[in-house]
């Protein structure tokens, strides 16, 4: 805010609006007098300003970033309930059918079974909104009591670790204006790439897509390949509910001619050896873990389209997520000291994951 509209230019201005026979020092009835007026001028500005500050996209925070964005027919991404695949099993651990409508719980977390696949395998939601849904695998235990069926004990249900459909968290400000420019800068119709990236990330569950024209799909082909809200591999029927919704020769959204077809990523997985310098007295069991949250936080922060794991990037976070760390070795990805170039065709579209992770110490 410009320097005349705070307390002391203000009440300055004023005191020289008075004239000078009579006594306006500090202490003074005049001076006394406007102070407070003064002051309740620059609160009123600095309010101004800030609230100037909430009616433009750049820098609106909260419900005034909801409805700059709203004016555009955009609205904030709320949370949603992961859907996930629960198995159930007899006492004699054969695939059992239960009742839809089963809840499950693990940790803080709780299911309820909503649609049969097969024998023995459901579809679940999870009752908590959010990427906590995605969270967890393995054995889940029964909320309520699961009845015989034809009498058969039921025995125990496992989570499968990968979602149906993937849940996301209520969308940040960052997050809502990104997409926003986005929309409103690359002026999406009719077809064009800006168009199928804004209608595919429409459907619950996606978070990433990258959409392959005519120079690589022939003429009239669509090719998309879609990553979940976390930007991982998608599953079979997130896959299925994008492919129904762009539909064949004009019956989806799609434009008529325009042949699209879904498919997912192709996970690669990163292993990364990392040897490590201490400083003397440094314990290597408390440095470890460090550094080997360091490099999968590294890995699982790349971008669903970026091209590359660069080798010197994952270096200098080693080096620097330790205070006890002097220096590092070579540091390899898959085997080799050097960066690690994606395939990023339509064929076969690398995104990578964690692999196995080597850190040792040396002298």
């Amino acid at each position: 805010m410009a320097e005349n509209y705070e307390y002391m230019p203000i009440l300055q201005e004023m005191l020289d609006a008075v004239p000078d026979t009579l006594d306006k020092r500090e202490g003074s009835v005049i001076y006394t007098t406007l102070a407070p007026a003064a002051m309740t001028i620059a609160r009123q500005n600095y309010m101004i300003g800030y609230l100037l500050n909430l009616v433009f996209a750049d820098t609106a925070t909260d419900e005034w970033l909801d409805r700059v964005v709203y004016d555009f027919g955009m609205d904030r991404e709320q949370a949603t309930y992961a859907v996930r695949q629960i198995n159930t099993f007899d006492s004699e651990n054969n695939a059992m059918d239960i009742p839809i409508g089963s809840r499950f719980a693990i940790n803080n977390l709780t299911f309820a079974l909503t649609e049969k696949k097969a024998t023995g395998q459901y579809k679940a939601t999870c009752e908590q909104a959010g990427t906590q849904g995605n969270l967890y695998s393995g054995t889940i235990l029964p909320v309520d009591n699961i009845p015989d069926q034809g009498g058969v004990k039921f025995g125990r249900a496992e989570l499968v670790s990968t979602p149906e459909i993937a849940a996301r968290d209520t969308e940040t400000d960052e997050s809502l204006r990104e997409r926003f420019y986005l929309a409103v800068r690359q002026s999406p119709y009719g077809g064009n790439i800006a168009d199928y990236e804004q209608k595919t990330l429409e459907v619950n569950g996606v978070g990433a897509v990258k959409v392959f024209g005519a120079p690589d799909m022939g003429a009239g082909n669509v090719g998309l390949v879609i990553g979940d809200e976390q930007g991982n591999k998608a599953s079979q029927t997130l896959i299925d509910n994008v492919q129904a919704l762009m539909g064949t020769n004009g019956d989806g959204i799609a434009p008529i001619y325009h042949t699209v077809t879904v498919k997912t990523s192709t996970d690669l997985a990163v292993n990364v050896a990392a040897p490590v310098k201490l400083k003397t007295g440094a314990s290597f069991d408390i440095v470890k873990p460090t550094v080997e949250d360091t490099i999968e936080k590294y890995i699982e922060d790349i971008g669903f389209k970026d091209e590359t794991v660069f080798l010197a990037k994952l270096v200098a976070a080693i080096l620097n997520c330790h205070e006890s760390i002097l220096d590092v070795g070579a540091v390899t990805l898959n085997g080799s000291a050097e960066n690690i170039a994606l395939t990023k065709t339509y064929a076969a579209y690398q995104v990578p994951i964690v692999g196995t992770i080597t850190v040792t110490e040396v002298a």
